[in-house]
């Protein structure tokens, strides 16, 4: 059963856990446990002790590895993920400092500014992935997946197969022609997965949620800094743009044909290429672009696969409200990447 978050008996526990972990660092009272954010798969809370403000975040069941994660991985990138202060496994608890100004909130509207912005920021992230590259093991014992896009045709059938089984009334079910659409892209995902497992870029960390909303701004001489693993994955990390990809299609209003997915704009290619750039030690510029449109037509099944855990326990309100999330990330494996 899900635990009732907001609940007085809940805000007690939270309340001395959070002062049991602060002990050793803030001799002040705590200040009010106040709610920020609450969805179906977790909830957000701050809390002020002696003029530092906390986030205490819990997962349900589903995502309880999020401070195990991001713990593993701050060990292996310290200039780039925040150490938590306090992580509760069991619960999904987890505590950490607050990391200043979230990039989602100062992005000008000035188009150079958001493309140096956004440039910046994926060189920083892909630095933080080639720390991964070679700690599969390590990874997976704080609890990161492998990635559903790793074996995108095997995936792709099983997702399909599951959303089309789904009782009518059920938001999440698909059509059967919706089925046979991605039935039809399993040759491709077929080719597109051997590929990627061929070519010359290792798998690595997948964060799962690369958006300006998860990443911290520079601060003095440190980079951009990330957060929000709950939905990490190993896999192949160029597959972690399709979040970033989304922002920029919806901030820059690139249309997009019906049949494939078109990031030919100059913009999103200045994007791409500063990312890129951290690579071309394994593989040309271009061998790497080919390389990111196929692992982002597979890194759909990552984003599917992480809504449906995420559904898993939602209530018919929040079916109602997110079920079609699945399918709308599903869909995106039938059509090509063009880079």
């Amino acid at each position: 059963m899900a635990e009732a978050w907001g609940t007085r008996v809940w805000l007690g526990e939270v309340r001395d856990w959070v002062a049991e972990s602060l002990s050793g660092v803030c001799v002040d009272e705590l200040g009010e446990v106040v709610s920020y954010s609450i969805q179906p798969w977790s909830t957000v809370w701050t809390v002020e002790c002696g003029g530092s403000r906390y986030w205490l975040k819990a997962n349900r069941r589903t995502r309880r590895q999020e401070g195990v994660v991001q713990a593993a991985v701050a060990g292996l990138a310290p200039e780039y993920v925040d150490v938590p202060v306090a992580v509760e496994p069991e619960r999904g608890w987890i505590l950490t400092r607050d990391g200043g100004q979230v990039l989602w909130t100062t992005l000008a509207n000035l188009r150079r500014v958001e493309i140096d912005s956004l440039a910046s920021l994926v060189a920083d992230y892909a630095r933080l992935q080639r720390r991964t590259v070679g700690c599969r093991w390590l990874l997976a014992s704080a609890g990161v997946r492998e990635a559903s896009a790793l074996v995108p045709d095997v995936a792709a059938r099983a997702q399909a197969s599951h959303l089309v089984s789904l009782p009518a009334d059920d938001p999440r079910r698909i059509t059967e022609e919706q089925y046979g659409r991605v039935l039809s892209a399993l040759p491709a995902l077929r080719q597109v997965g051997k590929i990627l497992a061929a070519g010359p870029v290792p798998p690595a960390l997948d964060q799962g949620d690369l958006w300006p909303g998860n990443i911290f701004c520079p601060v003095g001489t440190c980079g951009y800094r990330f957060f929000d693993f709950a939905d990490a994955v190993w896999g192949h990390p160029f597959g972690s743009l399709v979040m970033l990809v989304v922002e920029c299609v919806f901030r820059w209003e690139v249309p997009q044909p019906e049949d494939a997915v078109d990031l030919r704009d100059d913009r999103i290619r200045e994007v791409f290429d500063s990312y890129l750039r951290q690579w071309t030690d394994l593989a040309s510029i271009e061998e790497l672009r080919e390389l990111a449109g196929y692992a982002l037509r597979t890194a759909s099944l990552n984003c599917a696969a992480a809504w449906l855990r995420n559904l898993g326990d939602a209530t018919a309100d929040d079916l109602a409200r997110y079920g079609r999330m699945p399918w709308a990330w599903l869909e995106d494996v039938t059509k090509p990447v063009l880079i």
